[in-house]
């Protein structure tokens, strides 16, 4: 009897070490690889209109414009980051092929922040971002400056 019993419980204990064995490895969480390569991105919002519109002559303080654009963004993988974008504002026009930079910090949880210097552009835009799919997508949200109301979507490019 001591012996069927005991190998019963051999068997249970050999079988739940195979199950346990088969499940995958409990993930890692991200970090700055998990962002790497180069990703398409569409941007959609509002923001402060320049004050200046040269095509009226004329100054428009405080108006706000819908900001619609295309974006390619290049992660290196070590927190560094170049995109050149084509962005149009329903009141200040298009900008066509505008280079920047910027840096970007992806957290364990797989959320992070990126921080963009435009040229021209006298303060950074700071963007709170989450990652999905694996680092196949990210979709961002510009936290500063204030006025700026634009959401992002990446999508990796293969």
């Amino acid at each position: 009897m001591n012996r069927i019993v005991t190998s019963l419980m051999v068997a249970v204990i050999l079988s739940a070490a195979t199950l346990y064995a088969q499940q995958p490895a409990a993930s890692a969480g991200c970090n700055n690889q998990t962002l790497q390569g180069s990703y398409g991105v569409q941007i959609s919002g509002t923001r402060p209109s320049p004050s200046i519109l040269p095509a009226f002559g004329f100054f428009l303080p405080g108006a706000t414009e819908q900001v619609v654009g295309v974006v390619i963004e290049n992660f290196d993988g070590n927190g560094n980051f170049t995109q050149v974008d084509n962005v149009k504002g329903s009141l200040s026009g298009i900008t066509f092929d505008r280079p920047a930079a910027g840096t970007y910090s992806v957290n364990v949880d797989c959320t992070g922040t990126f921080t963009l210097n435009n040229p021209g552009v006298p303060f950074p835009i700071i963007n709170r971002f989450v990652i999905v799919d694996g680092g196949k997508e990210f979709l961002s949200v510009v936290v500063s400056p204030q006025p700026v109301m634009v959401m992002a979507r990446g999508r990796k490019v293969n």
